[in-house]
């Protein structure tokens, strides 16, 4: 039989691909940093957008990598940097969702390129969690560790 992708068509259903596999990613950074906040279903009040300033809209060369455990959000980008990449910045996890409708269950997808500071002062990085195969968009605390199971979008410097 043929595989679910060639069944639908690559239209219907495009399949996450594999860890340290490039990929082409549409990105709008003129989006409102708090349409990312809205988009994970919370209220946008108290939220603060800490940067850094992205603009236009960019076609990018990313991948999804694994750094294995940090400590915190630092941690990661001084990792992805000693890879000779960065981390993807927080208002690529929508276009990433749309562009890969369903996980592929291998953990989740974090975009640490860009930081919000929660009503409560602490800041996040934004993320897709995986959920009964939905990718919930989410925020998770910058300073708390990520495990070895986590995937981050880098793109190269």
């Amino acid at each position: 039989p043929l595989p679910l992708e060639e069944k639908l068509g690559p239209d219907v259903l495009v399949s996450v691909p594999a860890d340290d596999k490039w990929f082409d990613l549409e990105v709008d950074d003129d989006v409102d940093p708090m349409s990312i906040v809205v988009s994970a279903e919370y209220n946008d009040r108290g939220w603060k957008y800490l940067g850094p300033k992205f603009e236009g809209k960019k076609t990018y060369q990313v991948k999804l990598v694994r750094l294995g455990y940090v400590r915190d959000l630092a941690e990661a980008r001084t990792k992805a940097d000693n890879m000779g990449c960065r981390l993807v910045e927080g208002q690529a996890r929508e276009s990433f969702k749309a562009k890969f409708p369903r996980p592929d269950g291998k953990g989740p997808v974090a975009f640490g390129g860009s930081e919000w500071q929660n009503p409560h002062g602490s800041p996040h990085v934004a993320y897709l969690g995986v959920l009964e195969g939905e990718w919930p968009s989410d925020f998770r605390w910058s300073g708390r560790g990520f495990h070895d199971g986590w995937r981050w979008l880098v793109v190269g410097k």
